[in-house]
């Protein structure tokens, strides 16, 4: 789910967005912290923070949705709030942005009769300051559904380990968004899992993946990786849980050990390569592909065997595999694929994903020769799998016409004639 969203973010306000072009710094929190009564929706890199009646001595806090955040979760604004984003912004210093991770989300107890108000911390140290634009209830998010099946499980969990609320919550927030219907909660919820990382955590995760039900897949996505991106005990509970007795958990686990882009894993996806579900043999040699092997790694040559298999997906994964272990041989192999192979590329195991993970712009000429195919499917699986190597964005939807197939050509024939002459000046 791509949330990234360019905004203007100039001291005066400017509507377009843009930082201080002498001193964006200035204009830059990091370490702050947020704390509400509930996981919201909106994401941390889409705020913008307001400080009256200035930075140095705030009384309140006014807290501006932009980007996504704007259009999905108004809804989130107090009725100060509400004025104040449009009504001028009067007596405020801002707009304020934040760092990459420099927004810390905290959830505060639920009070008892009331609701906890929102308040703003620099640190986790510092006294606290009201944050006046945001309501004290998490207001109702037709976007997210109750997926009966899966709160059913987390109702009548039984919780071995003792952890703290927020873990509680956020696994409740995990499983209620399902099938992530509009919803982003579960990004901030994934991040509350993080900041509360502890031994019981881990077994937590472990033991919610092992007997949640996969109608829904998103949690036990979640929990995979948070448990391989926790230290070196969440690792080895995750590469235990690759022996799941269900092979669907089997699946799960093989394509996370792929997405962490962590080697450690390898060698017991060569394991799952014999595994009797031919689902998990595929995910597992996937994964494969994303990681990469060599002699050293795969000497019984596991992933070689593949390159001679009826299926075109395994052949690509295996040379992925072996490419990206160093045997650049494979480069011949995967533009002729694009070249003269009348296939969807994503019916090729996804053959443009591997494509942007090989950096193999070499394919960018019979990329754009599939530009011009009859066929729309063909055309808009070349533009994505374009935009996936290269950065350049094109319409899917507005290919039909011929003019805007040459228009769309043209923007890739300059691509690659500008790269193709960094390359010589680079020397490459």
């Amino acid at each position: 789910m791509d949330t990234s969203v360019k905004h203007d973010d100039s001291p005066e306000g400017d509507p377009d967005g843009a930082a201080s072009a002498t001193e964006p710094e200035d204009f830059v929190l990091a370490n702050a912290i947020l704390s509400l009564g509930y996981i919201p929706d909106f994401l941390p890199e889409d705020l913008r923070f307001w400080f009256c009646p200035n930075r140095q001595e705030p009384k309140e806090v006014q807290v501006e949705l932009v980007g996504r955040a704007a259009e999905s979760w108004e809804s989130y604004y107090s009725k100060k709030g509400w004025a104040f984003v449009h009504g001028g912004k009067p007596d405020a210093e801002g707009p304020y942005q934040i760092t990459s991770g420099g927004l810390k989300l905290e959830l505060l107890d639920p009070g008892r009769f009331f609701a906890p108000k929102p308040v703003f911390r620099w640190a986790v140290d510092d006294a606290s300051i009201p944050v006046v634009s945001l309501e004290k209830r998490r207001p109702i998010n037709p976007w997210k559904p109750t997926y009966i099946r899966a709160l059913n499980f987390i109702k009548k969990y039984e919780w071995k380990e003792s952890v703290p609320g927020a873990v509680h919550n956020a696994i409740w927030e995990i499983e209620e968004c399902g099938e992530i219907a509009g919803s982003t909660s579960w990004h901030n919820a994934e991040q509350l899992l993080h900041d509360h990382m502890s031994p019981a955590v881990i077994e937590t995760l472990a033991d919610v993946f092992y007997n949640r039900p996969e109608d829904f897949p998103l949690g036990s996505e979640v929990y995979l990786r948070v448990l391989g991106q926790s230290g070196d005990e969440g690792f080895e509970k995750l590469l235990s849980l690759a022996r799941h007795p269900i092979s669907r958990k089997r699946r799960i686990v093989a394509q996370t050990f792929g997405a962490l882009g962590d080697e450690r894993g390898s060698a017991l996806l060569l394991e799952l390569l014999v595994d009797e579900d031919p689902e998990v043999l595929r995910c597992a040699l996937r994964s494969l592909g994303q990681l990469g092997v060599d002699e050293t790694s795969d000497p019984k040559g596991l992933v070689k065997g593949y390159l001679d298999s009826d299926e075109i997906p395994k052949r690509v994964w295996a040379a992925q595999a072996l490419y990206k272990g160093g045997d650049e041989s494979f480069q011949k192999f995967f533009l002729d694929l694009v070249k003269q192979e009348p296939r969807l590329l994503t019916d090729m195991g996804e053959l443009g994903d591997v494509l942007a993970d090989l950096d193999l712009f070499q394919a960018m000429p019979f990329l754009i020769n599939r530009l011009k195919h009859d066929g729309a499917e063909f055309r808009a699986d070349a533009a994505e799998s374009i935009e996936k190597l290269t950065g350049v964005v094109l319409d899917y939807a507005s290919l039909d016409s011929q003019e805007e197939r040459r228009n769309a050509i043209r923007t890739c024939n300059r691509w690659w004639d500008d790269y193709k002459r960094s390359r010589r000046k680079g020397g490459g």
